[in-house]
């Protein structure tokens, strides 16, 4: 498919036809640039690659999704909203979220 997309743009010397792949690519480095930092009063901080940080204050429950297909696994409640990203080691996250805010609720949802 990707092939298809570069042959008819150089066939056709026309690179709008490109445009299909590089939001992708673009989306892509922008998750893979993401990281994810715990505050020592227990605030979690998102920052992307392209855009922007959350910062979510307050933080009264972290949840893990079993079943997210398309969405985040860790789910972060906080008091203006919710964030969610995935995580490589989401043990290590949870265990050191759940040791800098003992008040939070952690739970695991199906």
């Amino acid at each position: 498919m990707i092939f298809a997309f570069i042959l008819v743009a150089w066939s056709t010397d026309s690179y709008y036809g490109l445009i299909p792949i590089i939001f992708p690519i673009l989306l892509l480095i922008d998750e893979l640039l993401a990281k994810v930092q715990v505050q020592e009063n227990g605030d979690i901080w998102l920052k992307r690659g392209f855009s922007g940080s959350v910062k979510a204050y307050g933080v009264i429950r972290v949840a893990r999704r079993k079943k997210a297909f398309f969405r985040g696994r860790i789910v972060v409640y906080y008091t203006k909203g919710f964030i969610s990203f995935d995580l490589a080691d989401e043990e290590g996250f949870l265990r050191y979220a759940k040791e800098l805010n003992p008040r939070a609720i952690f739970v695991d949802e199906n």
